[in-house]
């Protein structure tokens, strides 16, 4: 199933100058919220309990007991990771849409159309008065995804306006939807009203414009992106949302550049962070040149961070093949790993395929 969040429920979630360190915690892993915002504020918090020995069983488990996490990011990617569960989506998917959070309720409104489940279209219309701008535009595609006629011109004003939160989301949510018509609107978005908005945070905007723009149609954007992905170190944010935007798009025209990038050769010499993301686009794109040894060898990373990312790429490249060291990873002492992890396991898999026997935990 396609990959939601990487770039707009980022932009919701983590900021529109995401860490290249969470930039993988996607979702969808892509909003103008500030990691350290009261919004979306990192805290500690405790280790999720794993008791059951089916890796699927227990990421399920895992990601249940996150949709009711204290923190709202934990919630957002607990509703991500659940999307291949038919189950059980549908219930943090209501619990999602009335959220006291704005990015919660945001990927909890997409998830809505994106898995097809018009059985709740009736509760999307309330979410068309959300107090989030981000949250209705989320609504909109919904309903548009389930047949349901609805009114898409409040898109055009988000794109036009000068908030740049609902201008980015609204750009992407067009993009979703698929009318290739929008490519015109979002181009004379770019750039509009942003002239008091800093301009880290504008270049970041402009490239999730430019790829709803390349979802539409438009090939010249793509330049864009893969400019991208040569930005200098002090903006390693454009390089990470390159590294996803390219993989998303199967970008095979940019393999080698990703492949140097993920084994840390060449002069650029990436950090880790950007590292695993490219051996993320990689794996989406050729699988076969990922540096396996890179992304076991960051699993027990110190940094958290990046144990997470390092347990999202091995569920993109093959969630039953390295199902041992996820389930390790499920059982890490930071719930956020726990969560990546548990994500990362139900990523393209089955109940047969990941069941482990006699695994030691």
């Amino acid at each position: 199933m396609k990959y939601l969040f990487a770039t707009c429920a980022l932009l919701l979630l983590t900021g529109c100058q995401p860490n290249p360190g969470s930039a993988r915690w996607s979702s969808r892993e892509d909003s103008v919220i500030r990691p350290g915002s009261p919004t979306l504020q990192h805290q500690t918090l405790p280790q999720i309990q794993v008791l059951d020995e089916s890796i699927r069983v227990s990421a399920i488990d895992l990601l249940m007991q996150a949709s009711e996490s204290d923190d709202p990011l934990m919630r957002a990617h607990a509703i991500e990771g659940l999307q291949p569960v038919d189950e059980q989506i549908d219930e943090v998917v209501r619990r999602g849409m009335v959220d006291t959070n704005q990015g919660v309720r945001f990927v909890a409104v997409m998830t809505v159309g994106l898995r097809n489940l018009c059985s709740l279209s009736h509760l999307m219309q309330p979410m068309l008065e959300d107090s989030s701008p981000s949250v209705q535009a989320a609504a909109m595609y919904s309903l548009d995804r389930c047949g349901i006629e609805i009114d898409l011109t409040p898109l055009a004003s988000m794109v036009l306006g000068s908030n740049p939160t609902d201008k980015a989301n609204a750009a992407y949510v067009l993009g979703e939807i698929g009318n290739p018509s929008a490519i015109t609107l979002i181009r004379n978005g770019v750039g509009r009203h942003m002239r008091q908005v800093e301009a880290a945070r504008v270049q970041t905007i402009d490239l999730v414009m430019a790829e709803a723009m390349v979802k539409l149609g438009d090939e010249s954007e793509r330049q864009v992106i893969r400019a991208a992905l040569f930005s200098p170190s002090e903006r390693g944010e454009l390089t990470a949302m390159a590294c996803q935007m390219l993989g998303r798009s199967g970008d095979t025209m940019m393999v080698q550049n990703l492949q140097e990038l993920a084994t840390g050769q060449g002069p650029r010499q990436p950090g880790i962070e950007i590292q695993l993301l490219a051996c993320d686009a990689l794996a989406r794109i050729e699988p076969e040149r990922v540096p396996v040894e890179v992304v076991l060898a960051n699993t027990s990373h110190q940094q958290p961070e990046i144990r997470a990312q390092a347990a999202s790429v091995l569920g993109t490249l093959d969630s039953a093949r390295y199902g041992p060291q996820l389930s390790l990873l499920m059982r890490d002492q930071d719930p956020r790993v726990q969560v990546a992890a548990a994500a990362a396991a139900l990523r393209n898999s089955s109940p047969s395929i990941v069941q482990q026997e006699n695994e030691v935990y």
